[in-house]
């Protein structure tokens, strides 16, 4: 599991510092359904979900990773959390959902930022980002028994509040810097598949871009994501009836 942990972090990118979660997509079919998951991606994430009515749901979602990088002696690391309403609703062949969600977090990672000239020169350092971020989520997908797959189009709004850096030397003075940045609008489509294991037991996968709009940003992002998990869905062994 290590391995194909550090495979996933190579694969994705060097040491971004904004790492989004994996978008939750319930595709909820009634009232009272539950869904629990839990991925491996870049990092690792667990997330919720609940339908209040036969049209509204809530979802919380939360990733998390920290690993030692060698090569500049630091602990790369992320946390982020975020809660989300939607309404969904169900035909026989599809499901459609839209969710608006909140979340904040930080992450540390090496990389180049203009505003710690002053302080430390023109060069790459460790820095530790925080963050806040506005989504939009509609999602359309099937609606079978058995596999099942589903189109997201989640739009972000991310805004990265303060950064704090010491170039990685405890001799120097941290420096917190808040960048006099606006919030950057990110398009993060993606495709996720579900396929029942065992009873209420699903696998769950999903392949996820995320490009910002326009695509000049001052701070590294996860450009490419992939993620695979389980997922206990309390209505996974029924399809509704018309």
């Amino acid at each position: 599991m290590r391995k194909f942990f550090v495979l996933l972090l190579l694969a994705t990118s060097c040491t971004p510092i904004y790492v989004p979660t994996t978008r939750n997509v319930p595709l909820f079919r009634e009232r009272g359904e539950f869904q629990g998951s839990l991925y491996v991606t870049t990092g690792f994430e667990a997330q919720l979900a609940y339908a209040l009515t036969d049209h509204v749901a809530v979802m919380a979602n939360t990733n998390f990773f920290k690993y030692h990088v060698d090569n500049q002696d630091y602990d790369r690391k992320n946390s982020f959390a975020e809660g989300g309403l939607g309404y969904y609703n169900v035909t026989r062949k599809y499901r459609t959902e839209l969710f608006l969600g909140y979340g904040l977090g930080q992450g540390t990672s090496y990389g180049s930022y203009y505003f710690f000239t002053q302080y430390f020169g023109q060069k790459a350092l460790v820095a530790t980002g925080k963050m806040n971020r506005i989504f939009i989520q509609p999602s359309f997908g099937t609606n079978n028994r058995k596999f099942n797959l589903a189109f997201t189009t989640r739009l972000s709004f991310v805004d990265y509040t303060e950064f704090s850096s010491n170039d990685n030397n405890p001799n120097n003075a941290v420096v917190t810097v808040k960048p006099d940045e606006k919030a950057h609008f990110f398009f993060e489509p993606s495709i996720t598949g579900k396929v029942p294991i065992a009873g209420n037991l699903q696998g769950v996968f999903q392949l996820g871009l995320n490009a910002p709009i326009p695509s000049e940003v001052y701070f590294d992002k996860v450009p490419v994501q992939f993620s695979v998990g389980l997922q206990l869905n309390t209505g996974s062994l029924r399809t509704r009836v018309y």
